[in-house]
């Protein structure tokens, strides 16, 4: 039979150190199955959905990310208060019912049971009674570009997201900043500033604070652009609601985007959002935006 090594957690953003209890998990079973139990949504937010936490991945996206770190099966798991009030001992009892695992394999944070009350050595000590070897992975620390140090988490993510600081906070994540979302009409404003974007709707994951990015927008069919992305409330044109907009450089088609998925990735941030008194001075502004942005991915390249 083929060993199994475990490993349960919320894993939103799947950062570095998310990959690194994954690769632990992989060191440790060898050609054995590496199973993830992934909670969504978090059990933080289940038992205070009053409190509003923004995802930084879809599960979708999650499951993807995880299998490509090198799960072998990623399951969603759904908090209930019947699963949170459970024991230590008896939400040990319940993974080892339904998946017999070999070894459990945690990051040195991992809590369990109501009210997280089990500990790394609860865990230990359970599995010496229920037949598992525990693994734990020591955290995983990050360099800012201020050369400060820190733990990579899905809570500093949140924060350099929020803050804008999409370079740091793709230096933690490993990977660019992003978000999908719906294609929709918008109010055709940039079509007259010779900057045509795509107005995004439907995103059900953080943005990054408001300001100008550049990145990448990816097709559904795995086309991509270098794009101008602004996010914000459009102060030049007087009061509008926060939107999400992208300017695809090179992409030449028109409202055939309509309803098609977009992702985009945030790979720098070049400026503030700001108003300005004159729309030609918008449109100088838009079209330094573009010329940074083509050699900020070039450079990349």
């Amino acid at each position: 039979m083929m060993d199994v090594a475990l490993s349960i957690g919320n894993f939103d953003g799947v950062h570095r150190g998310h990959v690194a209890i994954v690769q632990g998990a992989r060191a440790t079973v060898g050609h054995g199955k590496v199973v993830i139990w992934s909670f969504n949504p978090s059990p933080a937010v289940f038992l205070h959905p009053d409190i509003e936490v923004e995802r930084l991945t879809s599960f979708t996206h999650r499951r993807a990310l995880l299998l490509e770190a090198g799960a072998d099966e990623v399951v969603e798991l759904k908090p209930s208060e019947a699963l949170l009030s459970q024991s230590p001992e008896a939400f040990v009892e319940s993974f080892v019912n339904s998946l017999t695992p070999q070894f459990v394999v945690e990051g040195d944070g991992f809590r369990f049971g109501k009210n997280r009350v089990g500990t790394l050595e609860d865990l230990q000590k359970l599995g010496t009674t229920f037949g598992f070897s525990t693994k734990i992975v020591p955290p995983l620390e990050v360099t800012l570009q201020d050369q400060s140090v820190h733990r990579a988490s899905s809570s500093m993510v949140r924060n350099l997201i929020q803050e804008g600081r999409v370079e740091d906070a793709q230096i933690v994540l490993g990977r660019s900043v992003s978000v999908s979302g719906i294609v929709t009409s918008g109010d055709q404003r940039g079509r007259t500033l010779d900057f045509p974007t795509a107005n995004i709707e439907k995103i059900n994951t953080l943005l990054p604070a408001d300001g100008i990015y550049a990145g990448r927008g990816i097709l559904r069919d795995g086309t991509f652009f270098p794009a101008a992305i602004s996010i914000g409330t459009k102060p030049t044109f007087g009061e509008h609601a926060r939107t999400c907009e992208a300017h695809l450089i090179g992409f030449h088609g028109d409202s055939d985007l309509y309803g098609w998925e977009l992702e985009l990735t945030f790979d720098h941030r070049l400026r503030d959002q700001i108003r300005f008194d004159t729309v030609e001075e918008l449109k100088n502004a838009i079209q330094t935006d573009v010329e940074q942005t083509c050699r900020l991915l070039e450079r990349n390249t």
